[in-house]
């Protein structure tokens, strides 16, 4: 049954138009202007710095080893022991328990960094992923439809949240 446009207003044609510049503007303007406007924010920049920052506090602190070589121990109270020591070889009065303990904490410093830093090289795709969500709101079709004279707030005023809220959601967050 075919629909009777005579009756309206408007003539079908300007609605089939109406139609497609809908389609237009809410597939291909849309997100090219979201991506553009994300782009002028320098949003990669500052999401980059904010997540190698937040990756650097993740770095436990280095756990305190005394050296327990002779200048090490008898060289703080007299520097003259300290000398003698060095004359006569610094002995190591730890042993193996102290460089077990040192080469522990060396493997769990590598370890970490390894961790640290493979995570740090994810850095890219999870604000790519923020700045992909937020390009998908229907906003941006309003924005864009109505040739920028339409703001809602959440372009205008809550661009910047709008995009750390998308980097902390489950689908650009990652485990590490």
């Amino acid at each position: 049954m075919p629909i009777d446009t005579s009756n309206l207003p408007v003539s079908g044609g300007l609605i089939v138009a109406g139609l497609i510049y809908a389609g237009i503007v809410t597939f291909g303007l849309a997100p090219m202007v979201a991506k553009r406007t994300i782009e002028r924010s320098n949003w990669d920049a500052i999401c980059k710095a904010g997540l190698q920052a937040e990756i650097s506090a993740k770095r436990s602190p280095p756990r305190f080893i005394p050296r327990t070589d002779c200048k090490s121990i008898f060289g703080s109270f007299m520097p003259e022991l300290g000398a003698l020591c060095s004359k006569y070889g610094n002995p190591d009065f730890g042993g193996p328990a102290t460089q077990l303990m040192q080469a522990q904490e060396r493997a769990k410093r590598e370890f970490e960094n390894r961790r640290l830093t493979r995570i740090a090289s994810q850095t890219g795709s999870r604000c790519e992923c923020a700045s992909a969500i937020v390009s998908e709101k229907r906003a941006w079709a309003i924005y864009s439809g109505s040739f920028r004279l339409i703001t809602p707030p959440s372009v205008s005023n809550n661009l910047n949240s709008s995009l750390v809220r998308a980097l902390r959601s489950p689908q650009c967050s990652m485990k590490g």
